[in-house]
């Protein structure tokens, strides 16, 4: 099989709709599409949601991979859902068809491995889509962020370059007995989630009630076993059943996020009750996917990969 041609493109709010077709109808060409972000951050945003509606692969997770964005203001790359964001040290001297004769002629397997080999000699930044350890992404139409020690820098330095994710899930995991520092954060970017939750693997760590509820976890892997858990919920097949059903279970109300000039966070914050889970990981023992109650306890299998089992617990 003939080894396809790279290809860069530019596409601006100008130039978007005479070259899609390009991109769409070029079967042997390998594009590496790049759009071009002004100052108007509507149009922008304008020219995104016209290429994700072109471009974008039919798995609602899926990022728009070979696309990058070239601004003068940083983004990030997982909030916009593209495979990059690259930002010149100077966007009216960068050398852009030294990038694309790079690009067209390098070896490199991935786009990211291309960018960050030249980032240096062509003066630029980069911020490039995190799959494996992400701190905020999306996971079936459901926007996620993960306040972990690892990640609490990185959310306080770049919390502000978010501009299409809405946190709707904040999964917090705490490792200390007490973490001041992640439950301050909590309470800055917290108020506005739908559902607040919190993986410990220490039943003594100290209880905060900026959180909707605790799950502990025994097991030195907690942290990813617990994000598998919430991922697999809303990946559920009934989406957003999965979710619902989580929250019933755990008792969690529906929050009004209305503004009312007479909420006391304070007082609200002191009729919460204290709510404390456990979240055993079995192998599956059916083919179906599907939430089933046994006694007391929320069993959710996901096929014969694995079993989850939710329990009240009693600290």
């Amino acid at each position: 099989m003939d080894k396809k041609q790279k290809k860069v493109i530019l596409l601006t709010n100008e130039n978007v709709n005479m070259n899609l077709p390009k991109i769409l109808l070029g079967t042997n060409i390998d594009y590496l599409v790049v759009l071009y972000f002004g100052k108007d951050s509507h149009e922008n945003l304008k020219l995104l949601e016209t290429i994700q509606k072109f471009l974008k692969n039919r798995d609602k997770n899926s990022y728009l991979k070979d696309v990058v964005i070239i601004s003068q203001r940083e983004y990030l790359a997982n909030d916009l859902m593209v495979e990059a964001v690259i930002t010149p040290a100077d966007i009216q001297k960068f050398r852009y068809f030294e990038f694309v004769n790079r690009y067209e002629n390098c070896e490199y397997k991935s786009v990211g491995d291309f960018l960050i080999s030249c980032a240096e000699l062509l003066e630029y930044r980069y911020d490039i889509y995190n799959h494996k350890n992400p701190w905020v992404y999306h996971q079936n139409d459901t926007d996620v962020l993960i306040i972990t020690e690892d990640s609490l820098e990185k959310i306080i330095d770049n919390y502000h370059k978010i501009k299409c994710t809405n946190p709707e899930i904040i999964i917090s995991v705490f490792e200390k007995k007490e973490n001041p520092k992640l439950i301050k954060l909590l309470k800055l970017i917290g108020s506005d989630a739908k559902l607040n939750v919190t993986f410990v693997n220490d039943t003594s760590i100290s209880y905060t009630k900026r959180s909707d509820v605790y799950i502990y976890i025994e097991d030195k892997n907690f942290k990813n076993m617990g994000i598998d858990f919430i991922n697999d919920v809303l990946f559920y097949t009934d989406y957003p059943h999965g979710l619902e059903t989580l929250k019933e279970y755990m008792g969690i109300p529906e929050k009004n996020f209305e503004a009312d000039i007479f909420y006391d966070e304070d007082k609200e914050l002191e009729k919460k009750e204290e709510k404390y889970y456990q979240l055993q990981v079995y192998p599956g023992n059916s083919l179906k996917r599907e939430f089933s109650f046994e006694k007391e306890d929320l069993v959710f299998n996901v096929g014969l990969q694995k079993k989850y089992i939710l329990t009240k617990y009693q600290v």
